[in-house]
């Protein structure tokens, strides 16, 4: 049997969710397991062209809905956890934008908005809607990693610079920033976070393991705690997914 081709995106989140989904198809036998990690676009082409087996993970509806779109023939499997989505300012600007929809007025905050390759295509779609491409905005789009060192720059300096944040991650509880309100309820639509199994691993994969799969549920405080470890704590990928397998994954201070 080939080796299963298991892809992920190239940030801390999905890297520990993937590392959690080997240690369960090694439980199933599936020993022989190919890493795939890189740039969102190379990604999203190697899946397209059959080159990955499993991809951990999309979120869906709709975060990433141009790539079920693109890949209608591959198996859906399971909610690990409920990613959401929101914008975001330095808390200098809260008495001067609260919405989203003021944005379009406030003439003060940068124009360029730096956003995680990973939702570029999401982004682009949520300020169409809002009106922020007519009203100047643009986006630029560079690896997640990246983008979070960039928003905590923003954060410590206050520069006047829009942030589109994504949960479970590094930024949940800050009193340096806030969260715009909406008024399109665009964001509020619940997301999971999903696997995409290439059909021809159904059969292989079996009936038990896909009930697993289905079923599982990591939840965004054990997602959070993970990624945690590894940024935190000096823990590999590996290393915090054994610690979650073993029940002793905690937040240390």
């Amino acid at each position: 049997m080939n080796s299963l081709k298991l892809g992920f995106f190239d940030n801390l989140i999905h890297e520990a969710t993937a590392a959690v989904i080997t240690r369960v198809l090694e439980a199933h036998g599936i020993t022989d397991i190919e890493l795939i990690t890189g740039e969102c676009k190379d990604l999203i082409l190697e899946l397209t062209a059959g080159k990955i087996d499993l991809f951990v993970s999309v979120w869906l509806p709709d975060i990433h809905a141009d790539i079920i779109q693109s890949n209608p023939n591959f198996k859906v499997i399971g909610n690990l956890y409920q990613p959401s989505i929101s914008f975001a300012l330095p808390k200098n600007f809260q008495e001067h934008v609260g919405s989203i929809d003021q944005l379009i007025t406030a003439s003060f905050l940068h124009r360029e908005i730096t956003v995680c390759e990973t939702l570029q295509v999401f982004a682009n779609k949520i300020m169409k809607e809002y009106g922020l491409i007519k009203a100047g905005y643009q986006l630029k789009s560079i690896a997640d990693e990246e983008t979070l060192t960039h928003y905590q720059e923003i954060i410590h300096s206050q520069e006047p610079e829009l942030m589109m944040l994504y949960e479970p991650a590094l930024f949940t509880d800050s009193g340096n920033f806030y969260r715009l309100r909406e008024s399109e309820n665009i964001f509020i639509r619940k997301q999971k976070a999903a696997m995409l199994l290439n059909p021809n691993w159904i059969q292989r994969f079996g009936g038990d393991l896909i009930d697993e799969l289905e079923e599982m549920m990591l939840g965004n405080q054990i997602v959070q705690f993970m990624e945690n470890a590894i940024r935190n704590q000096g823990m590999s990928a590996d290393e915090a997914a054994e610690a979650w397998q073993r029940g002793k994954l905690v937040v240390r201070a």
